[in-house]
């Protein structure tokens, strides 16, 4: 009976950890966007990442642990490329989240009621991939705000939510401004999550998960020539380090 009853326990702590996690959700939200009306030049995101990290991985039972954590502030400012595992990569990598930094997402975004609201406020770069002009704008004041304001960009090169063993072709969009505001790019990477996490049957199990953070790729130097190169280099990295992080996993 272990199995089923394991299943059982395992869809119960789903949906209890889901209730209390859109409860916490958008507390923390609330709570950010208290911060940003006080504290307009504070590190908003930070706070809400480390918070709503920290809430959940205690719900869920997951510990987290991050290797080469150093690299991130020694290559800032950045853009930071994370793989795309699920809809709690703001557990997953919330712990990691920098002080100094800002997150691309889709225009979407801004329509989820308070957080949403808490994004923009907190002066995160909202893309509109179906706007070309405007999106590429966006790159550009981002790149300023980065030379600027020494702040690292975080960002998911794939996109979409993937959690199989192959990367996505990456966007380009994060290429550009990375390019443009002269600074490396710092790829991490993630063990797989398909233990701990079956979205379609309802079930979450407590246990680790690894980040890696790979060093740094410079951009000094590189133009709007050597584009498709460097999607492909930081492509084949980030494969490749997840690739040999899934088989000392397993």
């Amino acid at each position: 009976m272990r199995g089923p009853v394991r299943r059982a326990l395992a869809r119960v702590h789903f949906l209890l950890a889901c209730l209390l996690g859109a409860l916490s959700f958008v507390a923390v939200s609330i709570g950010g966007l208290l911060y940003v009306a006080l504290r307009p030049r504070g590190n908003a995101s930070f706070q809400l990442s480390r918070s709503f990290h920290w809430i959940m991985v205690t719900l869920l039972g997951w510990r987290v642990t991050v290797e080469n954590r150093e690299r991130l502030a020694e290559s800032a400012p950045a853009v930071l490329m994370a793989t795309h595992k699920s809809n709690l990569d703001i557990v997953v990598y919330g712990g990691l989240f920098p002080r100094r930094a800002v997150v691309i997402g889709k225009k979407e975004i801004e329509r989820i009621p308070v957080f949403g609201w808490f994004f923009r406020a907190a002066g995160n770069i909202l893309l509109d991939r179906r706007d070309l002009p405007r999106a590429i704008a966006s790159i550009a004041a981002a790149a300023a705000r980065v030379r600027a304001e020494r702040i690292s960009v975080w960002v998911f090169p794939e996109g979409h939510r993937n959690g199989g063993p192959t990367l996505l072709p990456f966007k380009k969009g994060s290429f550009h401004l990375a390019i443009a505001a002269q600074v490396p790019i710092v790829p991490i990477i993630c063990t797989p999550l398909h233990d701990l996490l079956d979205g379609h049957r309802l079930l979450v199990f407590p246990g680790r998960i690894r980040l890696r953070v790979l060093p740094a790729i410079p951009t000094e130097g590189l133009g709007e020539e050597d584009l498709e190169t460097l999607v492909a280099t930081v492509h084949a990295r980030m494969q490749e380090a997840q690739d040999r992080l899934a088989a000392e996993t397993a």
